[in-house]
């Protein structure tokens, strides 16, 4: 029997695109309804809507199957839903996040947010579907940072959420600060998903997400004139403030260790061509 290709993620590519396109559809659907029921669009925008999305849910049912088209099709549709929903709520006008939140509620802020990352991994994993849909990494001992990288997307979201809430982005207005939120879950997502089996890139990837998480965390919450976490507490409740706490420590915490991944990375394997180096053969 041959040997089964391995794949960068610790999930075959299929399975992780069907999960996060499950998610990134089901919360499509929700916006779409809030959007409708606000009256930001039409019957027929809702119609052309509702036809895409059941395209969308069908082309991952088939992309799991094998089929290039529907994998092409995936990522399409994701690319397109991201631009949608970055074009309609994370800019000012009247569908802003801060409005739209308003009309229908603060549970939409972490729905729109969530779909951001959502429709990213859609993408990351049907680029690894084209060649290797049923691959994935016998390598577990990143497995924790994958853990963290997923919790703290979810962490970020909840914390931004809350931000939006009490409108506390410091000088960016509400849709701004979200947007980079939603763009921090996803690098640190996209991250911790990588360095299973890339692991330099993976680091970095986490690094970048993380340093924005906890130096936000320390310049909105801790420097004097922030707004603290006591205040948080009050004005939020107490999980909020956790909420808020928890994000940042696991930011840090995951900071540190993508550094040592990063340094060990390079001190045990400085340089590719050394390492890739073939034996010179002479001529007879």
């Amino acid at each position: 029997m041959a040997q089964r290709k391995s794949g960068p993620f610790l999930l075959p590519a299929r399975v992780v695109l069907v999960i996060a396109g499950a998610v990134a559809v089901a919360l499509g659907s929700v916006n779409l309804f809030h959007e409708w029921r606000a009256a930001q669009v039409d019957n027929v925008y809702v119609a052309a809507a509702a036809a895409v999305g059941v395209v969308w849910l069908l082309a991952l049912i088939t992309a799991f199957r094998g089929w290039r088209a529907s994998v092409f099709i995936t990522a399409l549709t994701a690319f397109v839903e991201f631009g949608v929903i970055a074009s309609s709520h994370f800019v000012s006008g009247a569908g802003a996040l801060g409005t739209f939140v308003k009309h229908e509620g603060l549970p939409m802020a972490t729905i729109d947010m969530a779909l951001i990352p959502a429709c990213m991994l859609v993408a990351m994993s049907a680029g690894v579907c084209w060649t290797n849909p049923r691959g994935r990494t016998r390598v577990i001992d990143m497995a924790p940072m994958t853990v963290a990288a997923l919790a703290g997307a979810v962490l970020v979201i909840l914390q931004a959420t809350d931000d939006l809430h009490r409108v506390d982005f410091g000088t960016a207005n509400p849709e701004d600060g979200a947007f980079a939120a939603a763009v921090l879950a996803s690098v640190w997502l996209a991250g911790g998903l990588w360095i299973s089996r890339v692991r330099r890139t993976g680091a970095v990837l986490i690094l970048v997400a993380t340093f924005g998480v906890w130096y936000s965390f320390v310049t909105l919450h801790l420097v004097s004139g922030g707004t603290s976490v006591q205040a948080i507490a009050k004005h939020s409740g107490l999980g909020w403030a956790a909420v808020a706490a928890a994000a940042a420590v696991l930011a840090a915490a995951s900071f540190i260790a993508a550094i040592g991944i990063l340094v060990w990375s390079i001190v045990r394997n400085p340089g590719l061509a050394k390492a890739t180096k073939a034996p010179v053969r002479r001529r007879a």
